[in-house]
């Protein structure tokens, strides 16, 4: 019953804290505001590519070229193939035909079949991987290619690796550079909440000659650290909301983009509850390190 008193007073003094010093609770609450805003650029970003690079996973293509001399029998043998490896999410079988007709409703190509007099087509398979196994297209490429009857197999192979290098370097970039800004939105809270201690180190003198624990004299700081945390996260996730309506409906009517409405609504939640939890991270740990300051841990 005593310990639950204690942490009941070490949370109202907290609050009151946050009360009584407006300004110093202001300035730490823009401060982890304007960090948390920082954050969530870096997080947004790398959220948005992770979901694009995930839609283009789930819709890899393999486009496999067979050859002239091509028999029924050949086809046959090489779609079974296909339908029997695990790899494979469908594989569809597109005759030289029905390519030269889609080819063909482009006017230029059109010409120039006509030009042509014949159809310089091959039969091919359409295949679509599944998503677990896209790292694993330069296997099956190789697999088909083994086989007399697959001229060519084509899936941008250079292209996907870029991109995803791309990505790879965009997410350490921002990883580096959000370190950067946390780091130093920590040291900026704790030079602020040391100034608030320091305006109250009578009140901790004197508690220190009552004799009341440590925990009751450093703890309500430590709370007041948290809660300015906390109430900078809400300000930060309020906004990032509104931007993203306000922002997602703009794009797709004036600019064809639906990237922030694509985005799925558990993405957000989670991106917002990962803001909550850095801005209570940074008022605890801002605290913490206000409180190692030699002169306070000599009242202490």
């Amino acid at each position: 019953m005593k310990l639950i008193s204690g942490l009941g007073y070490v949370l109202k003094e907290g609050l009151m804290q946050v009360i009584r010093a407006k300004g110093l609770s202001v300035a730490v609450v823009v401060i982890v505001a304007a960090t948390l805003l920082q954050l969530s650029l870096f997080l947004g970003v790398s959220r948005v590519l992770d979901h694009l690079f995930a839609s283009s996973n789930q819709k890899f293509e393999m486009a496999v070229f067979l050859s002239a001399s091509t028999t029924q029998e050949d086809t046959a043998r090489i779609q079974d193939f296909l339908s029997h490896d695990p790899r494979v999410d469908s594989a569809q079988l597109v005759s030289k035909e029905a390519a030269l007709a889609d080819f063909r409703k482009d006017a230029a190509i059109d010409q120039m079949v006509k030009a042509l007099g014949e159809n310089p087509l091959t039969d091919s398979f359409t295949v679509v991987l599944k998503n677990e196994a896209v790292d694993q297209a330069d296997g099956l490429a190789a697999d088909l290619k083994k086989d007399s009857g697959v001229d060519d197999v084509s899936y941008g192979k250079g292209e996907w690796a870029t991109l995803s290098n791309l990505i790879h370097v965009i997410r350490w970039a921002g990883l580096l550079m959000a370190g950067l800004v946390f780091l130093t939105a920590l040291f900026i809270v704790a030079n602020t909440l040391t100034l608030a201690l320091w305006a109250r180190r009578e009140d901790m003198i004197s508690m220190a000659r009552m004799g009341a624990p440590g925990w009751m004299r450093w703890g309500p700081y430590l709370c007041e650290g948290i809660f300015q945390g906390f109430m900078g996260s809400v300000i930060v996730t309020a906004v990032l909301e509104i931007i993203r309506r306000a922002a997602g409906e703009a794009l797709q009517k004036y600019g064809g983009f639906d990237i922030l409405n694509a985005l799925p609504a558990e993405e957000w939640i989670s991106l917002y509850l990962h803001l909550m939890v850095m801005g209570v991270v940074i008022g605890a740990l801002g605290a913490f390190w206000a409180l190692q300051k030699k002169w306070v841990k000599e009242i202490l």
